[in-house]
């Protein structure tokens, strides 16, 4: 991988590849957390895909990607496609009224479905201080939104001090040239500043329609600023393993979840645990908690460490596999952190995680503020409370 950055401010990222694919992203430093009005991203990403249907996006809170791809040997055309539409979309009425149309349209449609539901529940209560999503007013504010809107939108966000360009597939000989002649002349602009809103954690419970087919609990939390990431990945990798294996011998159908998830800029670590209507939410809880008490308070074998090693390492190797995943996540490292890290270091460095430093990064997550939110029918009164919770894991 290597890194040039443009006279208007623009960092463009190349890496090489063997394969005759091509993949090309344009990631800008500005989402639904930092949007001047509610929805205005959302839907100057949808009138973009409206102009190119080969295009993909990636959304964040605090960033916004595009993905395109196809050979290598069709590099320039497609730079060049992928430079119209960042540099000179068409911003009409008519594009506007059918990106909020559709957008209505979907969030109406998701606003039936608990577990949709459930996460934006999950992410309001852990870092808006449990400010309730309102579909209605959203809604509204889309339909107010004007071409006036987006082409304010595209002049202060769309400029250089705010992009990234990645390119895999071909050589930075061969790409550097290219990028220059077709993203320098894109106003620098001023680089936008993210406002990450604080992480507060929380509890809440979503009612469902009764009877419930499902139970489902989120419990997670803030690793936004974890630097020890190939520690947290193994600890990561046991755990989900040891859930497996603990709702399995209480003979308990469980899908379960072990993931970093959130916003780009808000990251938490989330365990979601879904089972059928007849098991209790409470016993669900209890076996997280045991699973987390154990990770703080004993050592793993060391069978136990090579196999959550192994899962932690093929898990990375197969995310940058995928040059569509690489790209949005060096986009984000880069725009947010400065630089990329060097991910044969850190697969390297997932070798040498011992029993103790698993130990050490379970504490150090565990024992701070913890967000749960539970999608049931069940009474709220013969659930545990967030404090019961707590005293489980410690």
């Amino acid at each position: 991988m290597k890194q040039i950055t443009l006279k208007n401010g623009t960092i463009c990222v190349v890496s090489s590849s063997k394969s005759e694919g091509l993949t090309l992203s344009a990631t800008v430093k500005v989402g639904h957390l930092n949007e001047p009005k509610l929805g205005l991203a959302s839907v100057y990403e949808k009138v973009l895909m409206l102009q190119d249907a080969s295009m993909e996006t990636v959304y964040g809170g605090t960033i916004t990607s595009y993905l395109t791809g196809g050979l290598s040997k069709d590099f320039r055309n497609k730079l060049a496609e992928l430079a119209e539409l960042i540099k000179h979309p068409e911003l009409s009425a008519e594009l506007l009224k059918a990106a909020v149309a559709d957008i209505v349209q979907h969030t109406r449609d998701r606003n039936a479905l608990p577990r949709r539901q459930l996460k934006l529940l999950y992410k309001h209560t852990a870092f808006s201080g449990n400010i309730i999503w309102d579909t209605e007013a959203y809604v509204a504010s889309l339909e107010s939104l004007t071409v006036e809107d987006l082409k304010e939108f595209h002049d202060k966000y769309y400029t250089g001090k705010n992009l990234i360009i990645g390119v895999s597939g071909v050589p930075m000989s061969e790409a550097q040239p290219v990028l220059e002649e077709l993203f320098s002349d894109i106003p620098a602009g001023k680089a936008n500043k993210a406002e990450i809103p604080a992480y507060t954690g929380g509890y809440e419970i979503l009612k469902v329609a009764s009877p419930a087919s499902f139970h489902r609990v989120l419990i997670g939390w803030d690793v936004s600023g974890v630097s020890n990431m190939a520690e947290a990945n193994v600890m990561m990798s046991m755990l989900y393993g040891r859930l497996e294996r603990s709702f399995a011998e209480s003979g308990i159908d469980v899908t379960v979840e072990v993931k970093v998830a959130g916003y780009y800029g808000c990251r938490t670590l989330r365990i979601a645990v879904e089972c059928p209507y007849m098991v209790g939410v409470n016993r669900m809880i209890d076996i997280v908690c045991a699973n987390i008490k154990r990770l703080k308070h004993e050592l793993a074998s060391e069978r136990r460490m090579e196999t959550s090693r192994n899962r932690a390492m093929t898990e990375k190797l197969l995310k940058f596999q995928q040059p569509e995943a690489a790209a949005v996540e060096i986009s984000w490292q880069i725009l947010h952190r400065g630089s990329m890290y060097n991910i044969a270091d850190r697969i390297n460095a997932t070798w040498q995680v011992s029993a103790r430093d698993v130990q050490d990064i379970s504490k150090e997550i565990f024992n701070d503020k913890v967000t749960c939110v539970i999608g049931t029918d069940m009474n709220p009164d013969n659930l545990y409370s967030l404090n019961e919770i707590v005293e489980k894991m410690k």
